[in-house]
């Protein structure tokens, strides 16, 4: 049973474990609903390739970013070994040096890994709504998440809202002109 508010006398220590005992049977669930194309899609979207034959190449590095996101409990390093991600070398090894991992990282930057996040979501949300259905209605949830943006012009024209008599400062126009 999974535990998703964690009692008041537990501790941090308690609760990173739990944590990464739950992430680490979190890959197995996630490999299942990944569907490996999207990758491919995502590097060919953004235009993201590997020119050069490396040992990890775009879409290897894909794959430990994500692996990364499951096993935060776990250095980078121990989630390449796990997840055996470097292509071979001509004697047979994987191992690569953890600044290796890092420059892959860095050469295949947000953009390629945000497109396997809206598209993941979009698939998944809807797929979900749709499985569980209350009187044919695809049913969704939110966490009542609230944004504070600025009272501007800008974004009541955007985002709709009135200016309630305000002024820029957000004072009443009213009793501004008072002082």
């Amino acid at each position: 049973m999974l535990r998703l508010v964690a009692p008041v006398q537990e501790t941090f220590t308690e609760a990173l474990e739990f944590t990464s005992e739950f992430m680490a049977r979190a890959w197995p669930n996630l490999i299942k609903h990944f569907d490996p194309a999207w990758i491919e899609e995502a590097l060919a979207t953004t235009g993201t390739a590997t020119i050069r034959r490396r040992r990890l190449p775009a879409d290897r590095t894909v794959w430990l970013v994500l692996g990364m996101a499951v096993r935060r409990d776990l250095p980078i390093t121990a989630v390449a070994r796990q997840l055996d991600i470097a292509l071979p070398t001509a004697d047979g090894t994987r191992t690569v040096a953890g600044s290796a991992l890092s420059q892959a990282r860095a050469r295949l930057g947000p953009e390629p890994m945000e497109w396997p996040y809206l598209r993941t979501a979009e698939e998944w949300a809807h797929r979900s709504a749709s499985a569980d259905r209350w009187r044919g209605l695809a049913l969704y949830g939110t966490d009542g998440t609230t944004l504070r943006v600025a009272d501007s012009v800008e974004n009541r024209d955007h985002f709709g809202g009135q200016d309630a008599g305000r002024d820029a400062c957000g004072r009443d126009k009213g009793r501004a002109a008072i002082h």
